[in-house]
């Protein structure tokens, strides 16, 4: 059984990683400029956010995850393939076919994330490697198809993966999804627990600076002229330094702390984008982007350790699902609108220096966040002394 989870999360990653690494240079080749994608790609976080509250909303009505699953998969793929079909500059066409297609990677990976928890937790950190292998393998044969053969070899060999993949989603056993569906009555609890508003502000604000890794960068790469190629190899080196973590997930997070964990993430996102902007060519990128190994894995972990600390088990849930939509999805939303701004007014090297310096914020939230904690922890502890 292990197997075939083994193989549906391979298969999916390398899909999604075949489209989306190709999504920001496909768009450049048919000739949208750096702002009219930061609307396609706001548009492509809008349908993030809907989707993943939409998805978890009626996986937890129905207490399946399989069939949506599937659903959210066939409108990844028939989005992918009428993108890239038509290659002439349709600006509401691709907004529309983008926005669906970039939407549903963020709710497959949400709900692939959740699959696998509930399907078996005791090896969640390999099932996610497996992932992210199909993520480092999909991203340099979308870039040689591409290079050697064009748009439509790439749509073939995406149509091929996909039926495999629908095999697989058929025959893996579904799960009965355990946890209440977000209600108003649960969100106005979670808003009124002001450390997790402030853990989700901070997460937020760290994602912000991940994000411009997908955009700011390739832009840069697309500049100096790099090859398809080259670009798909960048996603598959990321891809390939997060398994590392994640097989060792459980023993890191038992030796240190999440908040320091959290804190190191987040000035290696800031060194990670200080070599962005100081590199001159597409090696020097690649050498930068291998700080991977040491940034979003760890945001992701630490981001599920701590929401659960601060949150009662009954919205435990609720809680995650809401915290996703909200610093994934609003900074994909948020994220490519500014730095196409800023990359048009100031340059790349630029604008990747300022979103360096922009991890001064979520690291000076942190230590407010833990003071608070720390604070509402003593009064605790008094309060059971009386």
């Amino acid at each position: 059984m292990k197997l075939k989870y083994y193989c549906l999360n391979f298969l999916a990653f390398a899909a999604i990683s075949m489209v989306n690494t190709q999504m920001i240079p496909y768009l450049t080749t048919i000739g949208y400029d750096v702002v009219a994608r930061g609307y396609i790609l706001a548009a492509n976080a809008i349908v993030a956010i809907v989707g993943q509250l939409f998805f978890g909303f009626i996986c937890d009505k129905y207490k399946k995850i399989k069939p949506f699953f599937a659903l959210a998969y066939a409108l990844l793929v028939i989005s992918a393939l009428l993108m890239f079909a038509y290659q002439k500059q349709v600006f509401w066409y691709h907004l529309f076919t983008v926005a669906i297609m970039g939407g549903m990677v963020k709710v497959i990976m949400g709900l692939d994330e959740t699959w696998m928890l509930e399907a078996d937790s005791e090896h969640y950190g390999a099932l996610r490697a497996y992932g992210a292998l199909g993520l480092t393998i999909g991203s340099p044969i979308a870039g040689f198809l591409v290079d050697n053969f064009g748009y439509l070899a790439l749509s073939v060999t995406l149509g091929v993966i996909s039926a495999l993949c629908f095999l697989c989603i058929w025959l893996v056993k579904d799960v009965s999804k355990s946890g209440e569906a977000i209600q108003l009555s649960s969100l106005k609890k979670l808003l009124q627990n002001k450390p997790y508003l402030l853990l989700v502000l901070i997460y937020l604000l760290v994602y912000m600076i991940g994000t411009a890794d997908q955009y700011v960068v390739i832009d840069k790469m697309l500049e100096m002229k790099a090859e398809h190629a080259v670009v798909g190899f960048k996603w598959a080196l990321q891809s390939f330094m997060e398994i590392p973590l994640f097989l060792l997930a459980h023993r890191i997070l038992n030796k240190y702390k999440p908040s320091a964990l959290l804190i190191f993430g987040t000035l290696m996102y800031a060194l990670k984008f200080i070599l962005y902007g100081w590199a001159d060519n597409s090696w020097w990128i690649l050498a930068a982007a291998s700080l991977q190994l040491v940034t979003l894995p760890v945001i992701m972990l630490t981001s599920k350790v701590l929401i659960k600390e601060i949150t009662p088990e009954e919205l435990f849930s609720s809680a995650q699902m809401f915290a996703m939509a909200i610093f994934i999805g609003v900074s994909g939303l948020v994220t490519p609108l500014i730095t196409s701004y800023l990359s048009d007014l100031l340059g790349f090297d630029l604008t990747l220096y300022l979103v360096a310096g922009f991890s001064v914020l979520p690291l000076f939230l942190i230590f407010i966040y833990l003071h608070i904690r720390k604070t509402s922890q003593s009064d605790q502890e008094c309060l059971r002394k009386r």
